[in-house]
């Protein structure tokens, strides 16, 4: 499948540009967990998504999410959609045992999971251009679930609107609306 194939494409495309529409959609074909069903206005359930659920509803609203707060990719990381290139170029080499070594030095795992001695980590650096709680659920590429989470124990306790109670409650509620979800996958691979 290719972005083109989503019938959404033109939409997408004539909101943030084609070569944009292209790679977010392409995100979307690439995930594991992404959901496409013909009931959803675009094709696919928006919160299985690695842009997450507000990302296509700004894009649905003919608003551009670049300009809400989601982190705009770099020109250099998009690619043509009928490329053969994977979104990743670097998972397509399989690494010397030279190279493995050095990784396990480093701390960091073969495979782009990195191992942590305790002290600080590179996964809890924040990006440059982050300037907002919405630029780190982009960047971690969170899905619904998880940046309200995120969000939730960002604020707790401190809103007048939403006391503790409230907000380890909403934490509980997502977890496991995540939890469900994932059972609900590991069962759909057997």
């Amino acid at each position: 499948m290719k972005p083109t194939d989503l019938k959404c494409h033109p939409h997408v495309a004539s909101v943030i540009g084609e070569d944009y529409a292209d790679y977010e959609l392409q995100r979307v074909i690439d995930y594991r967990y992404a959901n496409f069903d013909s009931c959803y206005s675009l094709g696919f359930n928006q919160t299985d998504t690695p842009q997450g659920y507000n990302f296509w509803m700004l894009i649905d609203g003919g608003k551009i999410p670049y300009e809400h707060g989601h982190e705009k990719p770099a020109l250099s990381e998009i690619t043509p959609a009928n490329s053969d290139k994977t979104s990743d170029p670097m998972a397509m080499i399989e690494p010397s045992e030279e190279l493995r070594e050095a990784f396990e030095k480093s701390g960091t795992q073969v495979g782009g999971k990195e191992r942590s001695d305790g002290s600080t980590a590179s996964y809890y650096e924040l990006p440059e251009s982050a300037t907002q709680l919405q630029h780190l659920i982009s960047h971690r590429n969170m899905n619904s679930q998880i940046g309200e989470i995120f969000r939730a124990c960002y604020r707790y306790g401190l809103v007048s609107h939403s006391d503790m109670l409230r907000d380890a409650k909403k934490i509980k509620f997502y977890a496991q609306a995540e939890i469900e979800r994932l059972e609900k996958l590991a069962q759909s691979d057997k």
